[in-house]
């Protein structure tokens, strides 16, 4: 699969707030939809576990905590351009899946912004598969109750995946790749 931002079916999210609310009581599947009208996007494959791809939501928000990646300037003025939130990384089926087309996008700044995201992401992709393999890690031996309460929980979006594909798709693990 190739390295790049994508935008996941907002009904499979659902999906996965419905499920991981249903056995949790909560949810720490991201939200999608901005008030904006933008939609969050996730960073590509980042870990394969059981045949299920894994991606990370990209917040525009700094964050810094142990488990999130900065997206990093050379800009003097602007430092930081947004956060990879391994904590909040969502397994998805390819079908699900619709690459952001940057060349699509009107507002020039904001544009050039994901551009420059992108290029980073990629330059540092051996990196970003090993900070998602620990943090995956980390929740699933449940090294501290607050990462767990404050994070996906993978076990069980693993489950959804699986229902989902068997439920909505009709198939265990794969869909037609119309959409990347």
């Amino acid at each position: 699969m190739k390295i790049a931002f994508y935008n996941i079916d907002i009904q499979y999210i659902d999906y996965l707030k419905k499920y991981e609310t249903s056995k949790r009581g909560f949810t720490r599947v991201p939200n999608v939809q901005y008030h904006s009208g933008n939609n969050k996007f996730f960073y590509g494959t980042v870990l394969n576990i059981n045949g299920m791809d894994y991606f990370v939501p990209i917040s525009s928000k700094s964050h810094n905590k142990q488990d999130d990646m900065p997206i990093k300037s050379k800009d003097k003025i602007k430092k930081e351009y947004a956060t990879l939130r391994f904590a909040y990384m969502i397994p998805v089926p390819n079908c699900c899946l619709k690459m952001l087309n940057i060349s699509e996008i009107k507002d020039y700044t904001r544009k050039e912004r994901i551009r420059k995201e992108l290029a980073f992401c990629r330059k540092r992709k051996d990196k970003i598969e090993k900070q998602a393999t620990i943090t995956y890690q980390r929740i699933i031996s449940k090294v501290s109750i607050e990462l767990v309460h404050n994070s996906c929980d993978f076990k069980l979006l693993e489950e959804a995946y699986m229902q989902y594909s068997l439920e909505v798709l009709g198939n265990a693990y794969e869909c037609s790749d119309s959409n990347r």
